[in-house]
């Protein structure tokens, strides 16, 4: 399964749900559901180390065939995950009135460690070009006080081998159905059959199937289902990696296995070099001399051996191998590898720590962090669009069980990346901007990407030149002034109000 071409998006044309058609649609998108898990677990195994090059076998010399895996697949996974997630999703608010419950939102986000979640959801992303997280409330939550702060939902990811969202057929694809299953075990661990949990955006249906058999029929259907649900939307939500679902390293997998082919082969040249067989020419060793031993066992023990020609003919001994010529396999394997960076937009490590005077953006350009932040880029756009439908769904668990009243046209994620990067360039573009004084010193801090919480950070910033302020003195005008100074837009009483 060499040649990927991403992952098939499910479609169907009906648009009356019920329990009879919902069987149906399901039943027949299995088929292509199938098709795209066989492939992601061919790319999970191929990210994990289960490559080709391991099953090859070697007609010639058997016993020379060394299966060397180079994970480049691992290594591009990571720099890209790292690079567009390393830091947490922030969401900042666009309307200053929802700045309160926007740190609130925040600071739930972190109680149910969504940043891991994401993590999780970046590396599925790039290994096989999709993603799905499920929302739902957490158990308990109508229990608990309204005035609550612990967060009334979770973010569980789901895996994509056993997940799918079905699209309409109509021109806005708008999500059907979603469903996700899981294998029912005996006590042994032996699959007996499979447990689907569907959603559409009103109810909840569960079937459980028995046996081999993975078609659903109305009667699998448990007691007490459908259930309906007042999320208003569908609970499944997918994150694709790009429109056609491709992986990160999927368009690279032929050179990928190429270079794995090319490094074992010179391994087995220098195996093979080693191992050369020795060939004796126009003359012939004796099986058996006046002290009991061959003309070979003598050469093993002394190295050395008095050979005589049988023929007339000119006797020689010599080695018969043939080996690769390494530096043209390493010139091979620098374009090879240099392709896949190209492709994929990781930076080459061999344009790194070439010293010379250039600095900043230079090297930004230089070392070919500028292509990755492309791909980043364009990953953040297909991202943002998911996060902001799960949004829609979270926003109206708090107002059910929090009564926190958000709009996710107010909530705004916020990507961070290179952080400390040109520090100075950014600290100078945040000066200017407050000189221009109409722009909030949280927006600022925000434009300026220096930290994932700018609401704390101006707070904390603000309260600390107001301390200062007090300790000089509240008769000290200077002073006062000048701690009014630094904290830019705000005074003191607008300090209060934060």
């Amino acid at each position: 399964m060499r040649n990927l071409f991403g992952r098939k998006v499910i479609y169907t044309s009906c648009s009356d749900l019920s329990i009879n058609s919902i069987v149906k649609i399901i039943n027949g998108a299995m088929l292509r559901h199938e098709e795209n898990s066989r492939r992601i677990a061919y790319l999970e195994g191929y990210f994990t180390g289960k490559q080709p090059i391991l099953d090859r076998n070697k007609v010639i010399r058997q016993d020379v065939n060394n299966k060397i895996v180079v994970n480049n697949a691992y290594s591009i996974v990571r720099n890209a995950n790292g690079y567009f997630l390393g830091e947490p999703i922030k969401y900042a608010s666009k309307d200053a009135e929802c700045r309160e419950n926007v740190e609130i939102l925040n600071n739930m986000m972190d109680s149910v460690d969504k940043a891991c979640g994401d993590t999780q959801l970046g590396e599925w992303q790039s290994i096989c070009g999709t993603a799905y997280r499920l929302i739902c409330v957490d158990e308990g939550s109508e229990n608990k006080d309204k005035d609550s702060e612990s967060a009334p939902f979770e973010v569980p990811i789901l895996d994509p081998k056993c997940t799918s969202v079905i699209y309409s057929s109509e021109v806005e694809h708008k999500p059907v159905l979603a469903f996700t299953y899981c294998d029912i075990l005996d006590d042994n661990g032996n699959s007996i059959g499979r447990k689907y949990t569907i959603y559409d955006k009103t109810y909840q249906y569960i079937f459980e199937t028995r046996g081999v058999n993975t078609q659903i029929k109305t009667g699998d259907l448990l007691q007490d289902y459908p259930k309906p649900h007042f999320l208003g939307d569908i609970p499944i939500i997918e994150y694709p990696n790009n429109q056609w679902r491709l992986g990160d390293f999927e368009t690279v997998l032929t050179i990928l296995d190429g270079l794995n082919k090319l490094q074992s082969d010179r391994i087995n040249s220098v195996e093979q070099l080693v191992n050369s067989i020795l060939v004796f020419v126009n003359c012939e060793l004796k099986d058996k001399n006046p002290d009991g031993k061959s003309d070979l066992e003598k050469l093993k023990e002394q190295l050395a051996i008095s050979i005589t020609s049988s023929t007339g003919q000119p006797a020689d001994i010599k080695f018969v191998n043939s080996q690769v010529n390494q530096n043209e396999a390493e010139t091979l394997a620098e374009t090879l590898i240099d392709y896949v960076y190209a492709m994929t937009g990781i930076p080459d490590r061999k344009t790194r720590s070439n010293g010379g005077g250039d600095t900043g953006e230079a090297v930004y350009l230089r070392d070919g962090w500028a292509s990755l932040e492309v791909v980043a880029r364009t990953k953040e756009r297909y991202f943002r669009r998911s996060e902001k439908q799960m949004l829609k769904i979270i926003c109206k668990i708090l107002k059910v069980f929090r009564n926190i009243d958000l709009k996710p046209m107010h909530i705004e994620p916020t990507f961070v990346r290179n952080r400390t990067n040109n520090l100075l360039n950014k600290a100078q573009a945040m000066s200017i901007l407050k000189e221009l004084g109409f722009i909030d010193p949280i927006d600022i801090v925000t434009l300026g990407g220096i930290s994932d919480n700018p609401i704390d950070l101006v707070k904390r910033g603000l309260a600390y030149y107001q301390d200062k302020g007090q300790e000089k003195g509240d008769g000290n005008n200077q002073v006062r002034n000048k701690s009014d100074e630094k904290m830019g837009n705000f005074t003191r009483n607008e300090v209060s109000v934060l």
